[in-house]
Order: structure tokens, then sequence, then C-alpha cells
């Protein structure tokens, strides 16, 4: 039987829109020698790859390491490693570090942040995504690992702690909060495939919405951060 967490990256693998959009909010700030911590099975590596001079992806689970180094061997400047990202020596800092829905799987998420800090170059960004609103924490969460769910001031205060200094907050996928809680309240591990497949077709008018309104609120919050 597929852990929900294999069925996820299943189903998102194929959920192009949604990936390219959830993309979009971090590619101007990827740049440099870049550390993916947590590839899982490389959704975001390849577009990563592209605009970055140097990535190093990360993840604690072989099983996903070698599904990402397969989809990555056409570029020479990315390597992929079985590793606690957080536990290894650098001989170099990184411009960016890239922590997309991982956080949330971490116990103690203010050491680990804390240790990011430290490998960031003098002007280098930290770029995370984590899941939104406590009230939705539901039996999708609890089948993943999540720990919690976070809330703009939450958040904040965990890279507060960490010593990061600036710090920008933005609500991610507001029509996502509907169906991640008609999912919860129906006792799902994971949501059906068509489900996402519909989603994914629809992501254009989701994102042109967003974008000419703004997102008020959301299923998950994107965070840029630096510890000038």
């Amino acid at each position: 039987m597929q852990r929900a967490q294999d069925v996820w990256f299943d189903h998102l693998q194929l959920a192009t829109h949604y990936n390219q959009w959830i993309f979009s909010h971090l590619q101007p700030q990827v740049r440099g020698r870049t550390l993916e911590v947590g590839c899982g099975s490389g959704n975001f590596t390849a577009l990563i790859a592209q605009h970055c001079s140097e990535l190093l992806a990360v993840d604690l689970d072989e099983t996903y390491v070698q599904q990402t180094r397969s989809r990555l061997q056409a570029y020479s400047h990315v390597e992929v490693i079985t590793a606690d990202a957080t536990s290894m020596e650098y001989a170099q800092p990184f411009d960016t570090i890239i922590m997309l829905d991982v956080l949330e799987h971490i116990e103690d998420d203010v050491a680990v942040l804390h240790k990011l800090s430290r490998m960031l170059a003098p002007d280098g960004t930290l770029i995370i995504k984590v899941p939104a609103l406590e009230a939705l924490y539901n039996s999708l969460d609890k089948a993943v690992g999540h720990h919690r769910r976070y809330t703009p001031t939450t958040l904040r205060t965990a890279l507060s702690k960490a010593t990061y200094t600036e710090v920008t907050l933005n609500y991610f996928n507001l029509v996502g909060m509907l169906g991640w809680w008609l999912n919860g309240t129906r006792g799902r591990v994971t949501p059906p495939g068509d489900q996402i497949g519909w989603f994914d077709r629809c992501v254009p008018l989701f994102q042109a919405v967003e974008s000419r309104l703004g997102c008020p609120i959301g299923l998950s919050l994107f965070a840029v951060a630096t510890c000038n």
C-alpha cells in the first residue's frame, strides 16, 4: 500500500499548471548556488535547476532521491543526495535555500530555521512554503505527518526566533482551502486523483484572479526571509 506522501507526489507530478503556479512565487528569488531541502520526487527540482548556477537537492528518503536523480540526469550542475540538510557540512554558503512544504514536518521548526540561516551567504535568501491556518488541520495533515499548520503570526515568530530580520509573507491558493476542508470532513488521507486533475485544469483562472485581486487568505503561506 502506498504511503499518503507517495500518493500526493504522484498526483502533483501530473499537476503541471499548479506546479508552475507555485514556482512563479519563488522564481524571482532563485539565483546562484541553491539548496533545495526536502526535494521529494523532484516535482520542483527541474524548475529550480533552470534558474540557478548550481543546485544541491537533498532528501532523507532514498527512494525519492533516486526518482529525482533520474529526472535530473540532463542537468550537469545539479547534485541530488540522501542526507539531512541541517546536519551536513558545506564548503560554501548558499545564495538561495528553498524548502517547500517541509517545515511543518519538523517538530523543532525554529532550530531547523536557525541552522539554515547559518548556511546562507550574507545576502542570501530563504524561501519557504507551508500549510496555512490551524483551523484547517485535519486527516490529510495527519496522514502525511504534519506537526502543525501556520498563521502569519506563528510563521513570522518562528523566523524571528531563528534570527531572520527581514520577512515577507503572502497567502496562496484561496480556492484550495475549500477542497482541503471538504476532504478532511470525509476523513480522507489523500484527495481523489480526478479532483486534483480538475483543480489543475482550473489553475489558470485561479492564478489570474489572485494575481489581479490578491489573496487575503489561503491554503498555504509563502515566506521570503533574509538575515541582513
